[in-house]
């Protein structure tokens, strides 16, 4: 072999070397980061390997270059959380990342269209629980909010809004209709958006759905439905008399 050839190899050897080392650098600095987050937001551990997945995928296609590797790893749990139909928004990541959320979205974008993904859709009824719980609401407020959701989606007055903000619509309105009231203030802020988006959603989905109900103020914090007491023994047996 030439000595310009020898050259040539140790050159090639180096800068394999080095990008080597460099890729291994990242990708244990972002399942570091990618573990934490995902701690954070309580995700399944299918979730993360997921998110591990689209990272490396993306690593390997070239598309960390000139971008945070937080922002990169963001998008990609919030990926694999929309595969696995795990609620979570841009603002929880924008939370716990310390990203952005518009930069969050424009990474989100970048690995959807260069590695081809074709994300699954979140729709609101995958928001209910999660606002259920925050809430703090009985099952049958959840019943109610569901089968709300279900005539909003028949009449397509889900098309072009936020999930989140659709759901917490229907949430309130399942409250006011069982009488566990809560305030717009408490549902926007579990949904973690504007009471002002909140009316205009629930007053759209009302009005379609030509729902009566009654809209009181300085509603109470603590829940106001109660089931009544289950009578047991002679008691009960008396009533049926």
């Amino acid at each position: 072999i030439s000595s310009a050839n020898r050259h040539k190899l140790r050159r090639l050897r180096w800068i394999n070397a080095r990008s080597s080392k460099s890729e291994v650098r990242n990708l244990r600095t972002a399942l570091r980061e990618l573990k934490r987050l995902s701690a954070s937001l309580a995700l399944p551990s299918e979730c993360q390997q997921t998110a591990s997945l689209y990272y490396r995928k993306a690593l390997k296609a070239k598309l960390i270059r000139g971008r945070s590797i937080n922002s990169m790893v963001a998008a990609s749990v919030y990926l694999a959380a929309r595969n696995h139909k795990v609620a979570i928004v841009l603002k929880d990541l924008e939370r716990y990342s310390n990203v952005s959320k518009k930069i969050i979205a424009r990474c989100t974008r970048t690995i959807i269209s260069e590695l081809d993904l074709k994300p699954t859709r979140v729709t609101p009824i995958d928001h209910i629980p999660r606002l259920i719980s925050k809430l703090e609401l009985t099952h049958e407020t959840e019943m109610h909010a569901r089968k709300i959701l279900d005539d909003a989606r028949k009449g397509r007055l889900d098309v072009g809004k936020s999930p989140m903000s659709v759901a917490a619509a229907a949430i309130y309105l399942a409250c006011l209709r069982t009488g566990e009231r809560r305030t717009q203030q408490q549902v926007a802020d579990a949904a973690q958006t504007t009471p002002v988006t909140l009316r205009n959603r629930f007053r759209a989905i009302s009005d379609a759905l030509t729902i009566d109900v009654e809209v009181r103020r300085g509603a109470a914090a603590v829940p106001v439905f109660f089931r009544p007491p289950v009578k047991l023994g002679r008691e009960a047996m008396y009533d049926e008399f």
